[in-house]
């Protein structure tokens, strides 16, 4: 029985002294008693009466060391174990007094050792801030576009599109036309809660520019016309809105050298393009096929049209004719100078003497006249030519050329067709001055060449029977710019020697496109 009352004044002793330091401190360990005991870990030493409540004491001596409380927080805290002192369990003192805590004076015990009640406040309920409404028109305000829209904080939208001076349209998207060009169209979403309202506008609405129909590099606007004709043609766009400007470009960009080419250097020759009014003009004399495009802007749209004009030769007057004293086929080799003539319609002759090195320009003398040793030969051809100097021959679906024809008026004259450089190859037999005549599509050139004379060896000369020479299917001549112009054939003579028959087909191919 002593051991029993013994331990039980001890647990009272205790739970007295928790009492008086929880009212010293604020009553904060109860208070943290009462939040956290769930989550505290137990003493490993069971408390000494059942009755204590809240408290676990550890003694670790019976002859009056201290004792430590430990609350359920965990906190420990120590007070003296004389039994005599110690405080009854119910809080209020039935012995001695108890002693002082160390350098203070204890604070009365309290009536009740249940700890006072905290009221804790609720926190302010949260209110949601107002979604703010807003609408966003999706497209841009061009003509053919149609407009959309999304919003936000909007519920069941409904929207109403209104254009500049125009009356209100309700739809949940809308058509631009030509008819709204430079106004705004306003757009105007409501939505079922009231204040949920949101407003929008577009820029002044434009047109793209636009020519009048599609084209292409390999389907392009074709205009053809005869040489000598007058070019007048307007190349504005069919839409647009704004300013729009015009320039020249290239039908392709790949082909050209941007170092020396400009666009303006594919039109048709002695043709201007006026960029203020979109016109070509000029009276067209060259005949070949121009390339070019016409680029349209007005500052946020931009469209290209692809041009090709055809310049046809006019009727034949005359023929143009090229002879050398020296194979086609060996022309520029590097080993032989050569003298070439060209005979114009009209008869008159230029001398071209040629050094053999293809990048040294040729020395041009205006007059002379075909010259040659006895029983050597010169190389005659010749084509068809307008009066401006374009080369009239015609091609049949195979891509054969017209027939020229060489005479002369000496029947001893050597007249044949060289097959393997398509010109016609005449000997002179005899020295003196010779008449020939290079004739197609109805018209002629005629012009004299000198044959000077030469020991023959013996039985080199004997009856030779005149002969006409018929170029053959597919011979090309020369191409000039005009009648007073000799320098480009001179180039023919470049080109006699690199072969003119794949050339010639490919002129009359892009001709007839």
């Amino acid at each position: 029985m002593h051991r029993s009352t013994s331990s039980t004044r001890r647990a009272c002793a205790l739970g007295t002294t928790v009492a008086l330091i929880g009212l010293t401190t604020g009553l904060g360990v109860f208070t943290s008693t009462a939040a956290f005991a769930v989550d505290e870990p137990t003493s490993a030493v069971a408390p000494a009466d059942p009755s204590s409540t809240g408290t676990t004491s550890t003694t670790t001596d019976s002859t009056g060391a201290g004792t430590t409380a430990t609350d359920t927080t965990g906190s420990a805290t120590t007070t003296p174990t004389d039994a005599a002192t110690a405080p009854s369990g119910t809080g209020t003192s039935t012995d001695a007094a108890p002693a002082p805590t160390t350098g203070d004076t204890a604070a009365p015990a309290p009536t009740t050792t249940s700890a006072p009640s905290t009221t804790t406040k609720a926190a302010p309920s949260a209110v949601a801030p107002t979604a703010t409404s807003s609408a966003t028109i999706v497209g841009a305000p061009k003509v053919g576009v149609t407009l959309f829209y999304t919003t936000t904080g909007i519920d069941d939208p409904r929207a109403v599109w209104t254009v500049e001076g125009g009356t209100p349209v309700t739809a949940s998207s809308f058509d631009v036309t030509a008819d709204m060009v430079g106004k705004t169209i306003t757009l105007t979403v409501t939505g079922s809660a009231p204040g949920q309202t949101a407003t929008e506008a577009t820029a002044a609405v434009s047109e793209d520019v636009a020519f009048a129909a599609e084209t292409s590099y390999e389907s392009p606007r074709t205009i053809e016309v005869t040489a000598g004709d007058t070019l007048d043609e307007v190349f504005r766009v069919a839409k647009g809105s704004g300013t729009v400007e015009y320039s020249i470009g290239y039908a392709d960009p790949d082909s050209v050298d941007p170092e020396t080419d400009t666009p303006e250097a594919y039109l048709p020759f002695d043709t201007t393009f006026d960029a203020a009014t979109a016109t070509l003009s000029g009276r067209v004399t060259y005949a070949s096929v121009f390339d070019f495009t016409v680029v349209a802007t007005n500052g946020t749209s931009t469209a290209t049209e692809y041009v090709e004009v055809i310049v046809d030769p006019a009727k034949a007057v005359g023929v143009m004719a090229q002879t050398t004293n020296t194979s086609p086929a060996d022309l520029f080799d590097g080993e032989h100078p050569f003298t070439g003539w060209l005979i114009e319609p009209d008869g008159h002759i230029t001398t071209f003497a040629f050094s053999g090195d293809p990048d040294q320009e040729p020395t041009i003398t205006d007059g002379g006249q075909p010259t040659v040793a006895q029983g050597q030969s010169l190389w005659i051809n010749g084509s068809p030519v307008d009066e401006f100097g374009n080369d009239t021959t015609q091609y049949d679906d195979e891509g054969n050329a017209d027939q020229v024809t060489v005479t002369s008026d000496h029947a001893t004259d050597q007249i044949a067709i060289d097959e393997d450089t398509f010109a016609t190859k005449v000997t002179f037999p005899h020295a003196s001055t010779h008449v020939l005549t290079v004739a197609a599509q109805s018209v002629s050139v005629s012009f004299p060449v000198t044959v000077v004379p030469t020991a023959a060896p013996a039985g080199t000369v004997g009856s030779v029977t005149p002969a006409v020479a018929t170029a053959p299917k597919g011979q090309l001549a020369f191409t000039g710019t005009d009648a007073t112009s000799a320098l480009p054939w001179a180039l023919g003579f470049v080109a006699a020697g690199a072969g003119l028959l794949g050339a010639g087909v490919l002129r009359r191919r892009r001709t007839q496109r």
